[in-house]
């Protein structure tokens, strides 16, 4: 019984029909992807922090304003 053996993926061996010499990845384009990466990061965190403080501020508006209403 093949109840917890999983099937293996099935590999391919493609080549381009055009392609006519081995082509290297370039440094250049790993380096323009690391530096996207780092500056994304850095604008994420920003983010973040706005739509805390945003929700921070509204929930504290919310408050002040129900207590201001609150009679004993």
């Amino acid at each position: 019984m093949n109840l917890f053996n999983q099937r293996k993926n099935k590999a391919f061996g493609y080549k381009p029909k055009f392609q006519k010499e081995e082509q290297k990845p370039s440094n250049e384009m790993s380096s323009k992807w690391d530096e996207l990466k780092r500056t994304r990061k850095h604008q994420g965190k920003t983010g973040i922090r706005l739509s805390g403080w945003l929700i921070i501020f509204m929930l504290v508006i919310v408050l002040w304003y129900v207590l201001n209403n609150y009679e004993l």
